[in-house]
Formats: structure tokens, sequence, C-alpha cells
């Protein structure tokens, strides 16, 4: 066989064996494919503001960042996984190092995009918050009690039966996303990077009630609505 044929089958093996990968991670990893749309939505969102092309190639730089932490952490799983059977502490010391570096790899692109993209914002979005707090109180009313009423429709439909009690919706997810609103309402127009911050922990609450499997994801999402909507609807009515 031709040395060059050969060569060049290697290549094309190896390019199928990546995608294949790559293919796998994506239907097998709930968190990789989170991190490839907030990837995308970045991109997007750089195109739009149209940023110099130093600061989307390292915008690039900590997307890949994150999720090439997030296949790492896959692998090592998957390792792991392989040749322990039973509880090991060991094994369970390297997997929580290895989510270890996704977090740090997240964290420093959320703060990375943060302060690359905060610049090209209007001048007025600052004020996204107030005006929020400022505009009537029905709007928020009427699209809370619709957001309710969804959630009863929904958990009658999941269920078979019609009860308040239950999974739907998360009251953590409630909680966390109405704590972030009002903290967002009172700081953000000062220091909008609380906001930011906050919003990561509130993200990472409403995660983890959906990893832990005591929620689903409609629940936690209906659940950080309904957070939202009754805080904003509390500011509108006592707002000075």
């Amino acid at each position: 066989m031709d040395i060059r044929n050969k060569n060049r089958k290697d290549i094309v093996a190896s390019f199928n064996d990546a995608m294949y990968g790559l293919l796998l991670i994506i239907r097998r990893e709930r968190n990789f494919r989170i991190h490839l749309i907030f990837g995308f939505l970045v991109i997007a969102l750089s195109l739009f503001l149209k940023i110099p092309l130093s600061e989307f190639l390292i915008l690039l730089l900590v997307i890949g960042m994150v999720l090439f932490a997030e296949i790492v952490n896959t692998v090592v799983e998957i390792i792991v996984d392989a040749f322990t059977d039973n509880y090991h502490e060991d094994a369970k010391k390297a997997k929580d190092i290895s989510a270890a570096s996704v977090l740090i790899a997240s964290i420093s692109s959320v703060l990375a995009g943060y302060f690359i993209l905060v610049k090209y914002f209007p001048a007025g979005w600052r004020d996204a918050f107030t005006n929020i707090a400022e505009s009537p109180w029905y709007l928020s009313f009427t699209a809370l009690v619709l957001v309710i009423l969804l959630a009863i429709i929904m958990k009658f439909l999941i269920s078979k039966k019609l009860s308040l009690a239950g999974g739907m919706p998360s009251i953590h997810s409630v909680m966390a996303f109405s704590m972030w609103t009002a903290i967002s309402l009172l700081t953000f127009h000062d220091f909008p990077v609380i906001s930011l911050l906050v919003f990561i922990l509130a993200f990472w609450v409403a995660q983890g009630r959906v990893l832990r499997g005591i929620h689903k994801i409609e629940e936690v999402i209906v659940g950080g609505i309904i957070g939202i909507l009754f805080t904003t609807f509390i500011f509108q009515l006592f707002w000075r």
C-alpha cells in the first residue's frame, strides 16, 4: 500500500474518531451542552457588538478552555467508573478534583467575558433594572399569574392530577432567582458585576437541583421565572 494513502487514511480515521467523540459527549453530558449553548450565545453577541478581533480571540480561547475542561472531566469520570466497581475514596477525590477544573475554567471565562463585553453595551443599559422597577405593576402581576397557571397546567399534564404540592415549581429556584432580582434592582446601576455573580450562584442552585434528580429542568425554569416576576412585582409596588 502506498504510504501516502495509508497516512491519509490514518488522518481521516483520526478525524472521524474525534468527531465521534465530540458527538458522544454532546449526547452524554448535559453540562457540556449547556456550556456549548452559552458559548454560541457569547459568540453571537460578540458579532452583534462588533468587538475587536483581539478580544474576540480571547473569548474564543476562554470558551474553548471551558469546553476542554468539561471534556477532560468526562474522560476522568469514564476511566474511574471503568476501573472502579465499588465506592472508593480516592476515586471520588479524582472526580471532585476534575470537576474543580471545570469550575475554575467557568468562573474565569464568565469574568473574562463580562469585562470584555460590558464596555460595548449602550450607555443606558445600567438603568435596565431601575426601569423595570418603575414600570407599571400590573404587567408583572399579570405575567406572574400566567406563569403560575402555566405551572399548574404543566403539573396536571405531567402527573395527571391537579395538585399544588410536589415538584412544580422548584422552591429553591424561586428563592435563588428572587434574591438575584432583588440584588440586581438595588445594585445593578452602580455595581453590575454583583448582579452577575449572584446570577451565577442562582444558576448553580437551579442546576444542582436538576443534577441531583430532585427537580426537572422545567420545574427550576418555572421556579426561576416566578421568583423573578414576584420580586419585580413587589418592587414595583413599593419602589421609591
